[in-house]
């Protein structure tokens, strides 16, 4: 499977509710996700603000691996403020489904299609590599979306990308939309999935399936309303289950989650899949018994692969393996039935939070 991830977290990311990053702090997070080996970086939309046509300005300047892509409007204005900054790459999006043409636009899909060609045509003239994308193609009648995705093809447009904008999809319908629409070009897909139900990164690695080559995705998951697929996820899935070959660090997404967390004031959940505080908690007394023994009983993953590390709760549900196992790391020596009144006293004194290391030792005495 040959595939490349674009991260759009400076410019989805940022679009998130209370969410708006200093020039340093994109700065900052380019070079982790360039350090990490994201294939492309939307570095944002210049013609939104002043500060994201500073911030634009000094980051396509950074030497990076990841190719850089900037983000427009299908406009003339729009490529012309591209072309400013020597990005090679152009991101422009026009939406497509009734429901944008009518409201947004105010004009029939043949205007759209004008439109659309017009704008391809121009920034190709430039010299830019551009990649287009159908923005509501989630709820976009097929035999349009394909028709705009030819069109755009014809134009000299480089990429498509297959935007489900408002989270409708599942991943049945992901993957008729990417095989109708791969069917019909022969320019390589994207897919931009949100997350409004949920299935944001099931619906990505369906497109992949599909046989789309890139998806968009941000670190933690940001972005407008339920944010878009999570970067930890489609990476971890993609290297653990379908032996992706591509050079993501995988060990640094726990850091990166951890720092956007501090950078965006947005906290994950404590039991975020993979780059969670609990992701690698295990509590019951049958559990974790079995996890001291082997991990990989409880385990599908090794925590080191993602920056993680293994913690063994104690409290009411602990079983008598989890004690001694901790009093040993403690380096102290019980005998069996010393951990046994231990543990039993731990039962009998339930509480919401675990037990410390120190209210450990008291139990002793």
């Amino acid at each position: 499977m040959e595939i490349a991830l674009l991260d759009s977290t400076l410019r989805e990311g940022e679009q998130s509710p209370h969410v708006s990053f200093t020039i340093d702090q994109k700065v900052k997070i380019v070079q982790a996700l360039d350090t990490f080996g994201i294939e492309f970086i939307e570095i944002g939309h210049p013609a939104v603000s002043p500060d994201i046509q500073k911030a634009v300005k000094k980051i396509s300047q950074l030497d990076t691996r990841a190719e850089k892509i900037i983000h427009g409007r299908a406009t003339r204005s729009d490529i012309d403020g591209a072309l400013a900054y020597g990005v090679p790459w152009v991101g422009i999006f026009f939406g497509t489904s009734a429901l944008s043409l009518k409201h947004k636009f105010g004009i029939d899909q043949k205007e759209a299609l004008i439109q659309i060609v017009d704008v391809i045509s121009y920034a190709k003239d430039k010299g830019l590599m551009l990649r287009f994308t159908a923005e509501d193609a989630s709820r976009t009648e097929l035999s349009f979306l394909i028709e705009v995705a030819q069109r755009v093809e014809t134009a000299g447009a480089d990429r498509f990308s297959i935007a489900d904008t408002v989270g409708v999809l599942t991943p049945e319908v992901t993957t008729k939309l990417v095989t109708e629409v791969k069917a019909a070009i022969n320019i390589p897909i994207h897919i931009h999935c949100h997350n409004d139900l949920g299935l944001a990164t099931a619906n990505v690695l369906a497109a992949f399936i599909a046989g789309a080559s890139v998806a968009d995705v941000s670190i933690n998951g940001l972005g407008e309303r339920c944010g878009i697929a999570s970067l930890a996820e489609v990476a971890l899935i993609l290297k653990n289950k379908y032996h992706v070959d591509n050079n993501w660090d995988l060990s640094s997404l726990r850091r990166l989650a951890k720092e956007m967390e501090l950078i965006s004031g947005i906290s994950n959940r404590k039991n975020q899949p993979i780059v969670g505080d609990f992701a690698f908690t295990h509590k019951s007394g049958l559990h974790t018994r079995a996890v001291i023994k082997d991990p990989k009983t409880y385990e599908s993953y090794c925590p080191k692969l993602v920056g993680q590390n293994r913690n063994i709760i104690i409290d009411k549900f602990t079983g008598t393996v989890a004690v001694a196992d901790r009093l040993n790391k403690l380096k102290i020596k019980c005998t069996s039935d010393v951990v046994e009144r231990i543990t039993s006293k731990i039962k009998s004194n339930p509480k919401p939070n675990p037990v410390t290391d120190l209210e450990l030792i008291n139990y002793l005495s």
